[in-house]
């Protein structure tokens, strides 16, 4: 008994399956890749912010405002916080089509974030240096 013309049907069915299928696979790899690639970006830029903030805070501080209560010296380290994300990570802000302002924002929330928490860190240092006075 010849099975010729059965294996060529059931060989005809599957590479139709397999076409029929392909675009299906290669989209959800294609998703999968850009997901990829997002997050990546996202956490080049959640890390250069973190870096700039530290920026921000520094220039403040050498400026004698570490409260930033000067609206120049906070636009000043708002400007260098911007500045650093822009030259660190310009694949992921182009990427994200991030504006000087949307990283502007991104920046003064962190800056809001790290000045909110600074009497907590103030006072402990203070606690500190009374401690080893007496």
């Amino acid at each position: 008994m010849d099975l010729s013309p059965l294996l060529d049907m059931a060989a005809t069915l599957a590479s139709a399956v397999l076409a029929a299928c392909a675009p299906v696979v290669v989209l959800k790899i294609s998703r999968m890749l850009t997901l990829n690639l997002d997050q990546t970006h996202r956490q080049a830029v959640t890390t250069a912010l973190d870096t700039a903030l530290g920026l921000g805070l520094k220039l403040a501080q050498e400026a004698g405002d570490a409260r930033l209560a000067n609206v120049n010296i906070r636009s000043a380290a708002l400007a260098t916080m911007v500045g650093y994300v822009k030259e660190t990570v310009p694949a992921a802000v182009g990427h994200f089509g991030l504006t000087d302002d949307a990283i502007a924002q991104k920046a003064a929330a962190r800056l809001a974030s790290a000045l909110h928490t600074l009497p907590a860190v103030a006072v402990v240092t203070a606690g500190a240096s009374l401690a080893a006075a007496a």
